[in-house]
């Protein structure tokens, strides 16, 4: 069994406890949208360098299964940056496709067979690990081990190198001490994870072990520069805001008059009543393009084109639904819906109630319609 080896669990873990006492004061400043991002990302550096502490002191022979439960969950780290960075970009609607939980659900099979092994053959695993030597099967254990890290070195890449460049166009409208610090780190966190990554397939635990070490530090520069600049995370939001814009397919364009435009065509020409409509023929409408009018209603009513046209769908229906003549059937297919199933779906997440609920008892709705009526009024 491995000695503990006090230097690494003093680093690493005074920087564990450190990243969370630092998000649990983030959470108690004043409310903001910015607050949580910064909550979330330095709670989970947090707990990846106590993990890193865990695993590197020695403390993991003693709790192999402790050792492996968090990895899977280190998969996540990757995806949250694509998160993050799809609403700097203003996709508020963005959410994560299927693709990106494909390495967290890979990553959590090894566990299952982790835990059927016997305790000597998850020590002789770890030390593989740490050595850099053994089996295909201990390079496996390795492999699993460094996902996470690759991960995040290959999301991080997506967002400074993917095709519309928009992560190097906000660096330059940062102010220019903010420029040179985000660049720097940016550098600084790229060679930690190649080190990282290479200390363990070379098996030179020297590399690893500073590398973990490093993370510490760039925790402490990071909070100190932050403590310095308290508007840091508003000055990152507005950078990319500056990028969206000179990215618009809007710009020039009268959005006045393309929002009342939009709004007459719903409620005059109640469009919504055709099932088959497509984003494509009702720009074609409007005289836009496809992509101006999913970023005109993506930007300013903070929805997506279904979720718009669910929204007018649902408010005639609540109006069809006080006629005791007609069904729910009728009503779902008068709106739009193709089937009753798609009514009663997308009625219970606009209204919090069924059509059923409604009708019985409208009245007990009526900040819920209030509401949604709000939503789709043009922002003129």
């Amino acid at each position: 069994m491995e000695s503990f080896r006090l230097i690494d669990f003093s680093i690493l873990g005074f920087g564990g406890i450190f990243c969370l006492i630092w998000a649990a004061g983030l959470s108690l400043q004043q409310k903001s949208k910015h607050r949580w991002i910064a909550v979330y990302f330095v709670s989970v550096s947090g707990i990846r360098l106590l993990w890193e502490a865990f695993a590197l002191s020695g403390f993991a022979h003693h709790s192999p299964n402790l050792y492996a439960t968090p990895i899977p969950l280190l998969y996540l780290i990757g995806p949250s940056l694509h998160f993050y960075y799809e609403r700097l970009l203003g996709n508020e609607n963005s959410s994560l496709d299927l693709i990106h939980f494909i390495p967290i659900s890979i990553g959590t099979l090894p566990l299952f067979y982790w835990y059927g092994l016997d305790i000597q053959t998850k020590e002789v695993w770890m030390n593989s690990v740490l050595q850099g030597q053994g089996s295909p099967y201990d390079w496996c254990l390795r492999i699993w081990v460094l996902g996470p890290k690759v991960s995040i070195l290959v999301y991080s890449s997506l967002v400074l190198f993917r095709k519309s460049s928009a992560g190097t166009m906000a660096l330059r409208y940062m102010p220019k001490n903010l420029q040179r610090f985000s660049l720097l780190l940016l550098i600084y966190i790229f060679m930690m994870i190649a080190v990282d990554i290479t200390g363990y397939v070379v098996g030179l635990r020297s590399l690893f072990t500073y590398s973990a070490w490093s993370h510490t530090f760039a925790a402490v520069c990071v909070y100190l520069y932050s403590k310095a600049n308290p508007s840091v995370l508003l000055e990152i939001s507005d950078a990319f805001q500056k990028v969206r814009y000179s990215q618009s397919k809007l710009v020039g364009l009268d959005l006045a008059l393309a929002q009342t435009q939009l709004h007459s065509l719903m409620i005059r020409d109640a469009l919504y009543e055709r099932e088959d409509l497509r984003l494509p023929s009702l720009a074609e409408k409007l005289k836009l393009s496809p992509h101006q009018l999913s970023e005109l209603i993506n930007v300013h009513y903070q929805m997506s084109f279904n979720q718009y046209l669910n929204v007018h769908r649902i408010l005639v229906a609540c109006e069809l639904l006080l006629k005791r003549d007609k069904t729910i059937l009728t009503i779902a297919y008068e709106v739009g819906f193709n089937s009753k199933s798609a009514f009663n779906r997308a009625f219970k997440l606009l209204m919090g109630s069924s059509p059923t609920e409604y009708k019985e008892n409208s009245s007990a709705f009526s900040k819920e319609k209030a509401a949604l009526a709000e939503k789709i009024e043009p922002k003129l």
